[in-house]
């Protein structure tokens, strides 16, 4: 059984896998309102009664950001201290990285990528010519969210389903709606055989450079 934390949604959500098949998830958060500090260990102790996570668990898989500052430290250093005290495998992978299985590899510079996240944080990810990789900029409140050039950029994937209604989204724009828990479902085998890593790092974009 794998379990999977989204981190960075709106409401993160816990997800349990097992045989191809997501089994349960749960969201931690009921509410904007609530701290996911105090919701956390309540809803995984739910999770461990009702499933016997203990004996059945043999993976951890999270997303890393961007998002919240708070989500993520929270949400990657309790998942970080189940890895630890019960030696099971901790995978952790970014947004961006996650979209790319679902990105055509031929449209991998035509596509923007549009996060949305707890606490109001969004952000969005280009591909930069310079640099030959995928650039993250938070996008403050009161940008119009689609900076990027619609003669280069024809498609937006989002974890927001807002955005596919908004009608300052570009009519060029062809926008997909994917959600975290679902690629990883489809994508499971390939996740699992990414490196693994010691330390599992946020991703935090602030348009604070002492902050980022």
């Amino acid at each position: 059984m794998i379990l999977f934390f989204d981190t960075v949604s709106h409401l993160p959500e816990f997800c349990l896998i097992k045989d191809n098949k997501i089994l349960f998830s749960k969201k931690i958060l009921d509410d904007h309102d609530d701290k996911m500090s105090d919701c956390i260990v309540p809803i995984y102790i739910e999770l461990e009664k009702k499933f016997k996570l203990g004996k059945k668990l043999k993976y951890l898989i999270t997303v890393t950001g961007p998002g919240s500052y708070t989500a993520l430290r929270v949400g990657i250093a309790f998942l970080s201290g189940l890895s630890i005290s019960m030696k099971i495998p901790l995978i952790g992978i970014p947004c961006v990285d996650l979209f790319q299985y679902v990105i055509n590899t031929n449209k991998k510079k035509t596509t923007a990528i549009y996060i949305c996240s707890s606490n109001n944080q969004k952000f969005m990810c280009l591909y930069s010519q310079d640099t030959n990789e995928c650039i993250i900029n938070k996008v403050e409140k009161d940008e119009i969210p689609y900076i990027f050039d619609t003669s280069v950029v024809n498609t937006l994937l989002t974890n927001d389903v807002s955005i596919l209604v908004d009608p300052l989204l570009p009519k060029n724009i062809e926008c997909k709606k994917f959600d975290f828990k679902k690629i990883v479902l489809q994508h499971v085998k390939a996740i699992l055989l990414l490196p693994r890593q010691e330390i599992i790092e946020p991703i935090y974009i602030s348009n604070n450079k002492i902050l980022s």
